[in-house]
């Protein structure tokens, strides 16, 4: 987060409060809010952090990124077990007769968690620039950080991304609680309605 390395950049702080009461009560979608951080000096070996404005309550930070570019889109998802992801994108058009998608999705409070999430792109269409970014485990935290793999499909006309299923590995790096992972490709055909799909 070095600002000299980083001109322009925003970043924004999230809190995710749980309470058995209020998950009991069925209230457990409103439970995250965030607020802009500054990002000063380096000392003790770190970055100092100030939070600046107003909080933004009961929403996630993703928010954040709608906040400051109206052509993102996000989309509230439920799963069958009643937990919910959220899904951000934005699509640009890079002018050279490619598009770039940029995904971000959000898991809430879904303990299923997420291990796979497909895109399709119709077929006979050329896909490149595919990458994932997901936030590394630290502190003596069991997961995996193996970065998920990504495959681009000309027969099923998809780009997809995936970790290692709960029944091979119980600690893979899989989208957990109040997580956000990040996915991205350019693709030579314009955006159009498609239904993405989270494994």
């Amino acid at each position: 987060i070095n600002p000299a390395l980083n001109a322009g950049a925003l970043y924004y702080g999230e809190g995710h409060y749980v309470a058995v009461d209020d998950a009991e009560d069925a209230n457990a979608f409103n439970n995250a809010s965030y607020e802009q951080a500054l990002v000063g000096g380096f000392s003790g070996g770190g970055w100092n952090l100030s939070l600046t404005g107003s909080t933004t309550r009961e929403l996630p930070a993703l928010y954040a990124w709608q906040d400051n570019d109206p052509q993102v889109v996000i989309t509230p998802i439920d799963d069958e077990n009643k937990g919910k992801f959220f899904l951000g994108y934005r699509v640009t058009d890079n002018g050279d007769g490619t598009w770039h998608y940029e995904y971000a999705l959000h898991n809430l409070n879904s303990h299923r968690s997420g291990r796979e999430f497909v895109v399709p792109v119709g077929q006979n269409v050329t896909v490149t620039n595919v990458e994932f970014h997901d936030v590394p485990y630290h502190s003596g935290e069991p997961y995996s950080n193996a970065p998920w793999s990504s495959s681009v499909s000309s027969g099923t006309g998809s780009v997809s991304w995936s970790t290692d299923t709960f029944a091979t590995d119980q600690d893979a790096n899989a989208l957990r609680w109040s997580t956000l992972y990040n996915f991205r490709f350019d693709a030579s055909t314009p955006p159009t309605d498609v239904i993405a799909t989270i494994g």
